[in-house]
């Protein structure tokens, strides 16, 4: 179904903030402490410092794939990207059902729906919970991470970041695979978590063989 938050436009506000020194991403993105994710402005910064290396021409009315594994902060910071994301000029974000998408899902998404890229909230195998990890990394349009040219760039918007920008919106419901038409200019697509990956998957293994195979008897 499609859900109608509101046909106005919301209010875009510019935040004063302070740099981090330490936002620097690697290949696997930015991983740190959760005590330190939770830091007043520290997720609000580097996905600003995201949008700001990203070309605005491009950035501008584009689709974003947003999703993670999970763990805890994972909610958070999506609305906070959502919001962000509808500030910065995003036309679309498609995001995975509970904020779930697996980091190759993430990928797969990417590529089927021609989205302009994604960023991937996970720490991979590092430990979750309140005391865990956290990660958030950018992923390019052919659904691999961002490579370090990228990178460097957000590295150096996030060291001079002096304000981000951030839409008066309130949450949106994720549990409910359905499209939210927030303003004329910005739309959030709740999407089925994996649909896009099985079918990646059916396309390069035979699932029926495979499932005849382990219902043998004595598999």
């Amino acid at each position: 179904g499609v859900s109608l938050i509101g046909k106005m436009q919301f209010e875009v506000k510019t935040v004063p903030t302070t740099p981090f020194k330490d936002q620097k991403p690697g290949t696997s993105g930015l991983r740190k402490r959760v005590d330190v994710v939770k830091t007043p402005n520290y997720i609000e910064n580097f996905v600003q410092s995201i949008f700001n290396a990203l070309p605005a021409s491009e950035l501008q009315d584009c689709t974003l794939v947003v999703g993670g594994d999970g763990r805890f902060y994972n909610y958070h910071a999506i609305q906070v990207i959502i919001k962000m994301a509808a500030a910065n000029g995003v036309g679309k974000l498609l995001i995975g059902k509970d904020g779930i998408l697996s980091t190759p899902a993430v990928s797969a998404v990417i590529r089927a729906k021609k989205a302009y890229g994604g960023i991937v909230l996970t720490a991979s195998h590092n430990p979750g919970g309140p005391h865990g990890d956290f990660g958030i990394k950018y992923n390019v349009s052919n659904g691999g991470p961002a490579p370090e040219k990228v990178t460097d760039r957000i590295f150096a918007e996030s060291l001079a970041l002096q304000n981000y920008r951030i839409a008066a919106l309130p949450d949106v419901d994720l549990s409910t695979v359905r499209t939210v038409s927030i303003s004329p200019h910005f739309t959030v697509d709740v999407i089925d978590s994996t649909a896009d990956y099985v079918a990646l998957l059916q396309q390069c293994f035979d699932f029926a063989t495979l499932r005849a195979f382990v219902q043998q008897t004595g598999f």
